[in-house]
């Protein structure tokens, strides 16, 4: 497959060379997309794209300026737009702020196969990472959880190898940084395959890191993932059944089920039980999580709420959600 390297740009002057330089020592064609930088970037770029031409060298460069700041979702459109029309194959994302080593930039190409979308996944117990972008993290490995059943551990991690041909009609609403964790989720509906490879962790010290993640961000992440749990559970959209070896994988289950107890002691407590067991159910189905689980649990919790002995159900409802959690098999609507 035919690869060709992806660097969106904001405002990282200081990194940007290092970062394309290494991708040219490695030979990989490379396009960077300049996303309304306004600091000098783009001149640097087009004197960067001539340079292969007057040394002679054999290194493909190319280089996209958006007349303004769109967000890194928008740069990685217009990038993965351009790569299929240079009739690429396969794109590699690297981050332009140096948090991407380039030992893992070749080992994550060299994982790229048709139909497949390989992520690398951080590790996490490094000292200075950030709590809140492990908090992040976090949250959303358990919202493309819940959306695909994939135990996809490190979802913003912007380096990946794309395959283009199978991507390409995957299409995504979010412009900023939840895009990415959008793209996963609507590929893996799309029945692209996902696999993840374990890569260095690199942050900057404060003061030097420089990070364009604001507030904004986290509130377009959870309206992101609010509009796709919308269009899972209550519009019926169809998608494929999960593949490889990501299909409940991790441990994000525990956290899936805390979600199913917290929705299905409330349905159970307010609703009548013939009505609240199958629509915790269905709910559980729906979202991946564990349908024994939320039905015990749901039943217990009407039962607290119909017969006056709430603690004792709800002391019973945990344990007895867990073994449900442990007996359910994975499942993904088609």
């Amino acid at each position: 497959m035919r690869l060709v390297a992806i660097v969106p740009t904001y405002r990282n002057p200081s990194t940007l060379p290092d970062v394309v330089g290494s991708l040219g020592r490695s030979g990989i064609p490379t396009i960077v997309i300049d996303d309304g930088s306004g600091d000098g970037t783009a001149e640097w770029l087009a004197q960067w794209v001539q340079e292969p031409v007057a040394a002679g060298a054999g290194q493909m460069r190319w280089c996209e300026c958006l007349p303004e700041n769109r967000g890194k979702g928008a740069a990685l459109e217009v990038g993965l737009s351009l790569a299929r029309k240079l009739g690429f194959e396969a794109a590699l994302t690297v981050d332009s702020d140096g948090q991407h080593l380039n030992p893992d930039a070749l080992r994550i190409a060299g994982l790229r196969a048709p139909g497949v979308l390989v992520v690398g996944a951080r590790q996490e117990r490094v000292e200075g990472y950030p709590p809140r972008s492990l908090f992040g993290r976090r949250l959303w490995a358990l919202g493309v959880r819940s959306l695909t059943g994939l135990g996809v551990s490190d979802p913003i991690c912007g380096l990946r190898v794309y395959p283009l041909a199978a991507t390409e009609s995957v299409a995504v609403r979010a412009g900023r940084y939840a895009w990415e964790e959008e793209f996963l989720v609507r590929a893996a509906w799309a029945g692209v395959e996902i696999r993840e490879e374990t890569i260095t962790t690199v942050y900057q010290p404060p003061g030097v890191r420089v990070t364009h993640f604001v507030g904004r961000d986290w509130l377009e992440g959870f309206t992101a993932w609010a509009r796709l749990a919308l269009l899972r559970v209550m519009c019926g959209v169809r998608c494929a059944r999960p593949r490889g070896p990501l299909v409940r994988r991790d441990r994000s289950w525990r956290r899936v089920l805390g979600c199913a107890i917290a929705v299905a002691t409330v349905v159970g407590a307010v609703i009548p039980p013939v009505v609240a067991i199958p629509v915790a159910a269905w709910f559980a189905w729906r979202m991946h999580a564990p349908i024994l689980g939320a039905v015990l649990v749901t039943a217990l919790a009407a039962l607290a709420a119909w017969t006056g002995f709430p603690w004792l159900a709800v002391a019973a409802a945990l344990p007895l959600g867990f073994i449900g959690a442990r007996a359910a098999r994975p499942l993904c609507s088609s």
